[in-house]
């Protein structure tokens, strides 16, 4: 961080020039970073004239009531500012884009040009400046940086609020005019100086309360100090009740044959974790592995501090497992997301029957190990095409795990496995998709509900038959390519799309579907949510489809 300030430097700025207004956007509130966590900060591009109202757009939704109001009825960003972001952190540069801090407004005006009180027009619209945004937690697991709030506040780049004066219609492209400065001496960055670098100048504490355009809850909070004589506690806003899932460094401290095309490599934490637990059944890591690739693993085995992961050289790699067999080596150190659980077991089963294809064993080895050491009733059913991953894992595993080898004639029996399963047997399925395929229609046939049926893909083919994409907010149309993932293609104009895994199993990047016919594919959402949502890494429409984007 650079030291802090001489707050004389952030007052008396002169008036910004004339300049239009780059972006206009809004965004509906939904469930976002893999979390149950609800925030509207993924907004969308708008064209046209745009309605605005004394309390904003009407199609930006607040999760939060105290998320708007008259006082924060639009949000505007400083254009300058992403840059600079993406110099400064560049693990997360493909984070920091136009949209990416849920501004409505974008241009090239900043903290330090804006006051308080400052009169604007844009278009036929008249706002006031009334206090600058507090940021949350929830920017902290937008850009992958556990401290992204408490930076943009103490870097002054957090954005500020208007109140709206005169309603009206903006359209991007609006020329942006300072009418009026009442209150020179009191850049929107100045106040953020006494809110969160120096916390109990009383003095200028009572003149900024006095400044009658101040929004209230700026008033409210500086009052509260003034009144108690003590600073409130800013961590709950900045870090939340649940911390984010920090990115950590892992260092590659073996790395193996396991077969001629799948690799272990074993990762250690650089820094011991705060809790050293073990994988959990069912468990899968991200990985960062250079630029903008991140992928997700099963987990073999181990704990927080040190783990396991089984890596398939896929021939058709979109990345991922060719980087991780062809240019990773012994020290090399990565970057590791949280552990995740993503495929747990049925508690309620008597029974457990696991069935896996080649490498989509590494789903289940925890899981087995897990079922072993618990006594539980279980069998594995592994098909391979010659060459066992893991075989040592396996074999410990006795009469309990059985071996379909192709190259020795010996095939899986998927009819005569799934119609002894009782009724409190539940199934799981983890291999190519022509597995799931077959398990799913041995299920269908037997009469198996799909509730005890469970499906994990290490693999997706997203190809299929070219589609169009009518984005309904943003009023843009997608042509998807044959090869193309519809994720891919919204990405290339701009959305700002959360995603995880990329094979259909998270269920992060589903987007909303307004009308059409979708094909779906993965596992990441349940029977009745298909009715209107899809996941855009791997499901794709058929003809013509309308999102709600």
């Amino acid at each position: 961080m650079p030291p802090t300030p001489d707050p004389a430097t952030l007052k008396d700025p002169p008036p910004f020039r004339p300049h239009p207004l780059v972006h206009l956007r809004s965004g509906k509130g939904k469930k976002v970073f893999g979390k149950n966590i609800e925030s509207a900060i993924y907004k969308f591009p708008l064209s046209g004239p745009t309605t605005i109202t004394p309390l904003g757009i009407s199609s930006d939704d607040h999760v939060f009531a105290t998320h708007g109001g008259v006082d924060k009825a639009l949000l505007h960003y400083s254009s300058r500012h992403y840059a600079a972001w993406k110099a400064e952190l560049p693990d997360s540069a493909h984070l920091f884009n136009v949209g990416g801090f849920g501004e409505n407004l974008y241009s090239e005006i900043d903290e330090k040009t804006v006051c308080i009180g400052d009169r604007i027009s844009i278009g036929e619209v008249v706002v006031e400046v009334s206090e600058p945004r507090a940021p949350c937690y929830k920017l902290n697991h937008r850009f992958e940086v556990k401290d992204m709030a408490k930076r943009a506040q103490t870097l002054f780049r957090v954005g500020w609020m208007y109140r709206i004066i005169k309603p009206g219609q903006i359209s991007p492209g609006d020329m942006i005019s300072l009418i009026e400065r009442p209150y020179p001496e009191w850049t929107v960055a100045r106040i953020m100086f006494y809110l969160y670098h120096v916390k109990d100048d009383v003095e200028m504490m009572q003149e900024i309360v006095s400044l009658p355009p101040l929004g209230f809850a700026i008033k409210n909070l500086l009052q509260r100090r003034l009144d108690k004589g003590v600073v409130e506690n800013q961590d709950g806003r900045m870090f939340g009740d649940d911390p984010m899932d920090a990115w950590s460094e892992y260092r590659i401290v073996e790395k193996r044959r396991e077969t001629s095309q799948v690799t272990a490599l074993v990762f250690e934490a650089v820094e011991d974790p705060k809790e050293i637990v073990p994988v959990e059944p069912g468990s899968h890591v991200r990985l960062k592995l250079g630029g903008t690739l991140v992928r997700a693993y099963s987990v073999v085995g181990g704990t927080s501090k040190k783990f396991e992961l089984g890596i398939a050289l896929a021939e058709q790699s979109r990345g991922g497992s060719k980087f991780l067999h062809e240019q990773t080596k012994v020290g090399d150190v990565l970057a590791v997301g949280k552990m995740i659980a993503s495929f747990p077991l049925a508690q309620d089963a008597e029974h457990h029957v696991l069935i896996a294809g080649g490498i989509g064993i590494t789903s289940f080895l925890t899981t087995l190990q897990h079922l072993q050491d618990s006594g539980k009733s279980y069998e594995l059913h592994l098909a391979v095409a010659k060459e066992i991953p893991f075989q040592e894992h396996i074999t410990a595993l006795g009469a309990k795990a059985k071996i379909y080898n192709k190259s020795q004639g010996s095939r899986l029996d998927l009819d005569k496995i799934m119609s002894r399963a009782g009724s409190n047997t539940h199934i799981y399925c983890c291999g190519p998709q022509r597995l799931m395929d077959a398990v799913n229609a041995t299920a269908e046939q037997l009469s198996l509900p799909d509730s005890v049926i469970h499906y994990e893909q290490f693999s997706v083919t997203a190809s299929g038959e070219p589609f169009t994409v009518e984005l309904r907010e943003s009023k843009k149309t997608v042509e998807v390519g044959a090869t193309q993932s519809l994720l891919d293609a919204l990405k290339a104009v701009g959305m700002d799309i959360d995603s995880s895994c990329e094979v259909g199993n998270c269920g992060t990047c589903r987007v909303t579907v307004c009308g059409g016919r979708i094909k779906h594919k993965g596992t990441g959402l349940l029977e009745n949510e298909k009715e209107g949502m899809m996941l855009s890494c791997v499901s794709r429409g058929i003809g013509s489809i309308v999102l709600d984007l």
